[in-house]
């Protein structure tokens, strides 16, 4: 694979990377949301939504290591110094 592909690949992966994080918090917002809603019709109700941390999903944090990996290899150092 060529410099350019891995620059590109690694930019790709890392942006995955944080559209799945950001994707995975919206919906845990969401998810709360539902029964607050719900609750709140008929009184009170104190919800807290639990926010998934960086390294709780797989694909989150995998993403975003063969991305740095990948962008890394992208950049090569300079073979005549």
């Amino acid at each position: 694979m060529g410099n350019r592909l891995n620059k590109i690949l690694g930019t790709v992966f890392l942006l995955a990377s944080g559209a799945y994080y950001t994707a995975e918090r919206i919906g845990a917002k969401i998810a709360a949301a539902i029964p607050a809603a719900g609750a709140a019709a008929r009184g009170s109700y104190d919800a807290t939504p639990s926010n998934p941390t960086f390294f709780e999903n797989f694909f989150v944090w995998f993403f975003m290591l063969v991305g740095f990996v990948l962008l890394t290899y992208g950049f090569p150092k300079d073979k005549d110094g």
